[in-house]
Parts: C-alpha cells; sequence; structure tokens
C-alpha cells in the first residue's frame, strides 16, 4: 500500500508495508484524511510517533471497514472515521476497533474525516480534564482552529459562553457564528481586551509562553488553565502567589501519546455524548476545504499559514457512492 510521509520537510506518497488485521482490530479502505499540526510538526521532523505507531502522516480518517478481526462489533461495508497515533493519510489503516466512529447520519466521508481529532481534543480538555460545566466561562485562544471551532460548538450545545483569541476581524465573525459570545484579536493592541471579558473559569490554550501572564491574570478563582500547545514558545515566567492565591489548576495536556485504553473510553464518551449532537443538528463539521492528494503540499501550505477557518482533509480515494 502507499501512505503519505514527511521527508525533511516535504511530503511524499510513499510503499508502506501493509499491516496485518488482529484481534479487536479493523481494516479500513481511506476515502481520506484530516490534516493537523501535529502533521506540520511531523512532516519538519519535530514531532515523532509514539512508540509501535505508522510513520506515516494521519492522526484521523474516513472510510469504509474492508476486514474485521474477531472480537469486533463492526461489519464489512460500515462507514466509520478514526482516530489514530498515525498512518491515516493512506490508502488503508489497522485501527483498535474501540478507536472508530460511526458517520453520523446527515455527514460525508469527507467531512467525517476532519471530526475525530479535533472532537476527541476539544473534549478531552475541556469536559474530562477540566470538568467544565454548565454556565462556566470559557476562554479559547486561536478560536477559529480546528480544535476550537469544536470547542465553540461543543460550549454552545453544553450552555457555557465562551469567547475566542483570533487573527483576523474575519475569523472573529466566524467564530461569532458558531456561537462565540465575541473575543479579540490576537495582536498586541487588541488582546488586552480579553480582560474585558474576565473572569474566566476555563481557558483553553494551544500557544503557551507567550499567553502564559496573560491567562494567569484572566482566571477565575478555581479556573483551569490547560495547556495543549506551544506555538507562542515553551517558557513563560509565572506569578504563582497568583496562582496560589486563586488556586489555579495549571493542566498540560496531550492526546496522540495517551495509551489504547484511554483512547477507548474517549471514544466511548464521544459517541455517547457528542455524536448524537450531529444528528439534533446543534453542531456541524466544519471542512473549510478538501484537497487532491496530488496537491498535498498546497494543503500543508496552507495549514501552516494559520488562516484556516476549521479544518483541512486530503481526498485519498474517491467515494462509491
Amino acid at each position: 500500500m502507499k501512505a503519505l510521509q514527511g521527508v525533511e520537510g516535504r511530503v511524499v506518497w510513499a510503499d508502506y508495508p501493509t499491516p496485518a488485521c488482529d484481534v479487536g482490530q479493523v481494516r479500513i479502505r481511506v476515502i481520506a484524511a484530516g490534516l493537523n499540526r501535529a502533521d506540520l510538526l511531523q512532516r519538519s521532523g519535530l514531532y515523532p510517533p509514539p512508540p509501535g505507531a505508522s510513520e506515516a502522516l494521519g492522526l484521523e480518517c474516513s472510510g469504509v471497514i474492508s476486514e474485521v478481526g474477531a472480537g469486533s462489533s463492526w461489519q464489512i461495508g460500515d462507514r466509520v472515521c478514526a482516530l489514530l497515533p498515525g498512518g491515516g493519510i493512506a490508502e488503508e489503516v489497522v485501527v483498535d476497533s474501540r478507536h472508530v466512529l460511526p458517520v453520523p447520519d446527515g455527514v460525508s466521508l469527507e467531512e467525517a474525516a476532519a471530526l475525530p481529532e479535533v472532537y476527541a481534543t476539544a473534549w478531552l480538555n475541556l469536559f474530562q480534564l477540566a470538568r467544565l460545566k454548565p454556565g462556566e466561562k470559557v476562554l479559547l485562544h486561536a478560536g477559529a482552529s480546528g480544535v476550537g471551532s469544536a470547542a465553540i460548538q461543543l460550549c454552545k450545545a453544553f450552555a457555557s459562553p465562551c469567547w475566542v483569541s483570533v487573527g483576523s476581524a474575519e475569523r472573529l465573525a466566524y467564530c461569532q457564528s458558531l456561537g462565540a459570545q465575541g473575543g479579540v484579536l490576537r495582536d498586541g493592541e487588541h488582546i488586552s481586551g480579553l480582560r474585558d471579558f474576565a473572569p474566566f473559569d476555563v481557558i483553553l490554550d494551544p500557544v503557551g509562553g507567550s499567553y502564559a501572564a496573560l491567562n494567569l491574570e484572566l482566571l477565575a478563582r478555581d479556573g483551569r488553565w490547560v495547556n495543549i500547545g506551544l506555538m507562542g514558545g515553551r517558557k513563560a515566567e509565572l506569578d504563582l502567589a497568583l496562582v496560589l492565591g486563586k488556586r489555579i489548576e495549571l493542566i498540560g495536556s496531550t492526546l496522540r501519546n495517551r495509551d489504547d485504553e484511554f483512547k477507548a473510553e474517549l471514544i466511548r464518551e464521544l459517541r455517547q455524548f457528542v455524536w448524537p449532537l450531529f444528528e439534533q443538528k446543534l453542531i456541524e463539521p466544519k471542512l473549510e476545504r478538501l484537497y487532491q492528494l496530488k496537491d498535498a503540499e498546497l494543503a500543508f501550505a496552507a495549514l501552516a499559514s494559520n488562516q484556516v477557518n476549521g479544518k483541512l482533509a486530503l481526498r485519498i480515494a474517491p467515494t462509491d457512492d
């Protein structure tokens, strides 16, 4: 089979060994694969996959099940999407059947490719780790991103008002169309405007260092700051008196290197609490653009520009319908 590999900052569609489908696994014929910042980092050699995971790029995909290992309840022909530690941008993947979700009714296979990673990330960090409750106020940095787009919709669905920081007025309008109460632009002149909406009970932050001091200032007493990225640097000076005085929880979080059992429980919760919201039209996929595989470099360049509202995906194969 073939899969997309990162080589010295570029991508190559290369031959890979075809994996066996073992007990408790399923094989998926991939139709499309979502793109994530982790793929950008891995392409440049900065984010290797966890031990035992495929060296190919791709943390999520959608497609049709073509083989079922013993012990799985899935059927050949089921339309699914899957959360992966790697290898999703490929002709086929073999994955733990517990990490697979059905394609929601009314959602295309292409749209479904962009769901597992962002909704798993948003649910994990807002509802499992930060224990978000209805009515609590949320700040989402990089609100127009894929994770931000999912998080805004989940906050609205579960009655927690949210605000965002974004890169442009157009992106702020996009976030408000999804349900954000408001927000600011992330340049130095406007970011301090977040004080007008504070205090926040939960901050979901993919930026890190450059926002650290402001995050502490903006958090309410007993606030939870979940850091999921380092786009603004890995080091910061913190006023620990604020941490103590406000009883703030600083939570570092990653998803890719979690073990299979943890991911299985996370996927179970998504299927129980989040997936019905698609059918109820309370949330929706936000796939800005679907690229053809031959245009993979263009897709990665678009992702690197930080100008994408929602998600990008690559089409790997045509659908049967």
